[in-house]
C-alpha cells in the first residue's frame, strides 16, 4: 500500500515562489532587462567617445551612421522600457527607477550624439577654408 505523505513545507516554498528563475526579481523590482540597458548605454558611450575623437571621426564614422544609431539605440530602449512595464504589471512587481534612467542617459545620448557630429563636421569645414 501506498502511502502519501503531504510535505507542508515544501508545498509552501514551491507556491511562493512561482518564478522559473529566480535572479530576475531582487527588492520587489523586476531587474532582467536591466543587462539590455546596460549594453545599450555602453554603445552610446563608446560611439560619443568615438565622436570626440578627431582621426576616429573623421576616417570611421559618417552622418548617417552616426544617426541611425542614435535612432536605432532609442528606439530599442524604448521597446525595453516599454515590454518592462508590460511584464512588470502582469506579474505585480513595482517598477525599476534604475532603468528608468539608464533610458533616460540613452536618450539623452542619442540627442546628442548627432549634434555633437553636426557641429564638429560643420567646425571642420569651415576650418577648411
Amino acid at each position: 500500500m501506498l502511502i502519501f505523505r503531504y510535505n507542508f513545507k515544501y508545498s509552501q516554498e514551491a507556491f511562493f515562489n512561482i518564478y522559473t528563475y529566480s535572479s530576475f526579481e531582487s527588492f520587489g523590482t523586476f531587474t532582467l532587462l536591466r543587462p539590455i540597458l546596460f549594453l545599450l548605454l555602453a554603445v552610446a558611450l563608446l560611439l560619443f567617445i568615438a565622436l570626440l575623437i578627431p582621426k576616429i571621426r573623421m576616417n570611421l564614422l559618417n552622418g548617417f551612421a552616426v544617426i541611425s544609431l542614435s535612432v536605432e539605440s532609442v528606439v530599442v530602449g524604448i521597446q525595453v522600457v516599454y515590454y518592462h512595464a508590460i511584464i512588470v504589471d502582469e506579474i505585480g512587481l513595482s517598477g525599476d527607477l534604475v532603468s528608468l534612467f539608464l533610458f533616460l542617459a540613452i536618450a539623452l545620448f542619442g540627442l546628442l550624439k548627432p549634434l555633437l557630429y553636426l557641429l564638429a563636421s560643420r567646425r571642420n569645414i569651415f576650418s577648411k577654408t
